[in-house]
């Protein structure tokens, strides 16, 4: 179950994503009228899933926070927070090896 730590780090994010692409797919977002059913809708939703799990691991490569969440903290402390993982610095005895 480790790959989805990430996905439940940014869920607020990956819930918010989830309902805007679906909703603008499946549902009147492009003018379309998609009917899904049965095992296909299914199959869909979990496809996207995979790609928001693969996503969340990318995402937290390079920062702390999901968007959302980050911008829920930012509002929530009254100040700009960190985003970006600072990195870790490199020492001497690493650099001999």
């Amino acid at each position: 179950l480790a790959p989805l730590a990430d996905v439940g780090r940014m869920g607020l994010t990956n819930y918010l994503m989830q309902y805007l692409i679906l909703i603008t797919v499946l549902g009147q977002g492009f003018g379309l009228r998609v009917v899904v059913v049965g095992w296909f809708s299914l199959l869909l939703i979990n496809c996207f899933f995979v790609v928001q799990i693969l996503y969340s691991h990318w995402w937290f490569r390079y920062f702390q926070f999901g968007p959302v969440e980050w911008a829920w903290r930012s509002l929530t402390w009254f100040r700009m927070q960190p985003m970006r993982i600072t990195p870790r610095p490199v020492l001497q005895a690493e650099l001999a090896t």
